[in-house]
């Protein structure tokens, strides 16, 4: 990979999906469009990056879930969006009463 040195580093209108590069990477294009991508890899830095963090996605694997959000900050999070005290500040604030 040669890098052109021009342009922004963004996706452009003329580049393969993130699905054809995927499918680039398992090996299932067909060989016309298997080169038509291995051609732009060659002079898109922005599509050869994109395929280098698909070399880390694991083929047939079901959707992962994300983490469990914290307790601590799923309460501060309520608080925030529903206007109410966090239960440590409420419990402060009745002692004081």
């Amino acid at each position: 990979m040669v890098s052109s040195g021009v342009g922004s580093f963004t996706k452009q209108a003329a580049c393969p999906s993130s699905k054809t590069l995927l499918e680039f990477r398992l090996i299932v294009l067909a060989a016309e469009m298997s080169k038509l991508v291995e051609w732009h890899l060659d002079k898109c830095d922005f599509c050869w990056a994109e395929m280098n963090l698909l070399v880390h996605h694991a083929a047939g694997r079901e959707e992962s879930r994300p983490p469990a959000i914290p307790v601590n900050l799923r309460v501060l999070a309520e608080a925030l969006l529903f206007g109410r005290k966090p239960r440590q500040q409420r419990a402060k604030g009745q002692a004081k009463s």
